[in-house]
């Protein structure tokens, strides 16, 4: 009877260990979700930012091509530059992104070096 007791403990204690263990996937998981939901709302408003700029580049080009005398280079420089500058901000935000993918990859592989293959195998031989 004893035997049969501690059976069931050590079952319970691999139940709790494998909800546990789920509960933490669902927590990394969910963070690396809402944590790539809002860097990649940034990229898209800094896309819509960057066709915003260039079209006003366009925009200042042609009404300085109508007004034939009054070419501003600077000008466009400026929006040039404004360009670039935004396009670089893409790339870190794109960057993060990938950082976040990579810490979240990273975590889920520590819960697997956690478990014991062992572990999964005897629960299945119970069930």
């Amino acid at each position: 009877m004893s035997d049969n007791l501690q059976h069931e403990g050590d079952f319970i204690t691999k139940i709790k260990g494998g909800l546990n263990k789920g509960l933490r996937v669902v927590n990394i998981r969910s963070r690396e979700f809402l944590d790539a939901v809002k860097i990649k709302n940034k990229i898209g408003s800094h896309k819509k930012k960057k066709k915003q700029v260039i079209s006003e580049v366009g925009e200042a080009v042609y009404k300085m091509f109508v007004q034939k005398n009054q070419f501003d280079e600077e000008r466009i420089r400026e929006k040039c530059r404004e360009v670039s500058k935004v396009e670089q901000e893409i790339k870190d935000f794109e960057e993060e992104l990938e950082i976040v993918h990579t810490n979240a990859r990273k975590e889920l592989g520590k819960l697997k070096a956690i478990s014991k293959p062992t572990d999964t195998e005897e629960m299945n031989k119970e069930t």
